[in-house]
């Protein structure tokens, strides 16, 4: 028998795995952080809570251009009541702050984002009002308030205004530069080591005969940058232990996370298990190998001098379902969002019927979302795992339990790849 069964190669629930990986995760790995500058931390993942020093705005001004009024001198303005007030002069956004005054009777023009001068509360619409000369005639009441942007109305001092573990949009940069935050904390991007295994494969562009393309390391190493995290792609490892050791301890040294990618089945030269449960050392090592699902069941996962280990199959399908379900959460963990996914999912309409899985395997089933008629559709990918083409054309997968069969026009959900896909799921079919 194999040697590297005696560590234990056994279908666990994924369930199971994921609960594993937390554990050990959270055993090992601490959370850490960075500061950088407020204006160039879009997407990443805020460390801090952002509490307000002052209020926003922090003076009242105009919300449009007109006229600052006392309401009580137009209460009861109308048709029939036309109301005469004098314009006393101009002010705009660049006044603030300014001592400005109206006294009954009186008016000054504001435009929008103009300070609001003493004695007003409130701003009449230029439209709403008709000038002769050097004053004004209104026709309408007004209520206090109306048209002005209130000290504190947007964000008050002590607010809460943005929550710790948000990933920084424009309009976040935007709510904290109005704030005055130059620099902020930030969660350091996690630092993922990607180690392909495997004598037949060969770097891109050099048109080596005889050998395959070592494409499956761009594509993790990508979908590493796509959920905020920075690939260190470590490069292939012959089909032997020294190899595969000396490339794991070469990743440890310059990665929080590892990933390898095959090598890692029951075949004669798949090492990856045996390399780790070697270097493991007390305590550590392969923590599980063999998940119960498809694609994947060979993949894994362990430690190595405290540095996460996952181990994904060598076909490109299995690769990518297996990056989804076992490294993202870890990934998600390190960047302080928690262990999970996150991924945004799509409730569809099945196009063809699904036949049920093996006993006690979970389908993970790539599909591509469509709208027709106001509603999404999902056509599964049928093509071999091992098909790029395939994977291509997928924006998402589901989750098919074991032994579960569904007809056509069964409702799925399907998890969204990333937010990348988001512009084809308007496409027809």
């Amino acid at each position: 028998m194999n040697d590297r069964r005696k560590h234990g190669f056994k279908l666990i629930r994924l369930e199971e795995a994921l609960h594993r990986i937390e554990q050990a995760a959270s055993s090992n790995q601490p959370i850490l952080e960075e500061t950088v500058d407020t204006v160039k931390s879009l997407g990443r993942v805020l460390a801090e809570d952002i509490v307000s020093g002052f209020n926003l705005p922090d003076h009242n001004f105009a919300a449009m251009d007109g006229y600052a009024i006392n309401t009580k001198d137009i209460q009861k303005a109308s048709d029939s009541n036309q109301i005469r007030l004098v314009v006393k002069g101009e002010l705009y956004p660049p006044d603030h702050p300014t001592d400005a005054v109206i006294k009954n009777s009186e008016t000054m023009y504001v435009a929008c984002g103009a300070p609001i001068p003493k004695g007003a509360d409130a701003v009449l619409t230029v439209e709403s009002a008709r000038q002769e000369e050097a004053t004004i005639v209104v026709q309408t009441p007004l209520k206090p308030n109306r048209n002005i942007c209130l000290i504190g109305e947007d964000v008050k001092e002590q607010d809460l205004v943005i929550p710790k573990g948000r990933i920084i949009r424009p309009q976040d940069i935007g709510l904290l530069v109005a704030l005055n935050r130059e620099t902020i904390k930030v969660a350091r991007k996690p630092r993922v080591a990607v180690i392909s295994v495997g004598e037949e494969l060969t770097e891109p562009f050099r048109g080596t005969p005889n050998k395959i393309v070592n494409n499956n390391a761009y594509i993790i190493g990508d979908l590493i940058k796509v959920f905020n995290a920075e690939p260190v792609l470590i490069g292939i490892a012959k089909d032997s232990i020294e190899d595969i050791t000396q490339k794991i301890i070469t990743a440890t040294q310059q990665a929080d996370i590892i990933v390898t990618i095959a090598g890692c089945s029951v075949g004669v030269k798949d090492f990856v298990p045996d390399t780790i449960e070697k270097l493991g050392g007390e305590g550590h090592g392969i923590v599980f190998h063999g998940v119960a699902v498809s694609a994947g069941k060979v993949s894994g996962f362990g430690l190595v001098q405290g540095k996460p280990v996952v181990m994904l199959p060598g076909h490109v399908g299995s690769t990518v379902a297996t990056f989804y379900l076992l490294v993202l959460p870890l990934l998600n963990r390190q960047l302080g969002l928690g262990f999970k996914d996150h991924l945004p999912i799509v409730k569809c309409v099945l196009d063809e019927p699904i036949r049920p899985s093996k006993p006690g395997i979970e389908l993970v089933l790539p599909v591509k979302i469509y709208r027709r008629g106001g509603e999404h559709r999902a056509v599964p990918m049928r093509k071999p795992l091992s098909v790029l083409k395939n994977l291509a054309d997928a924006n998402g997968f589901a989750m098919i339990q074991a032994g579960v069969a569904l007809d056509a026009g069964a409702s799925v959900d399907v998890k969204v790849y990333s937010g990348l896909e988001f512009y084809a799921l308007g496409e027809s079919r």
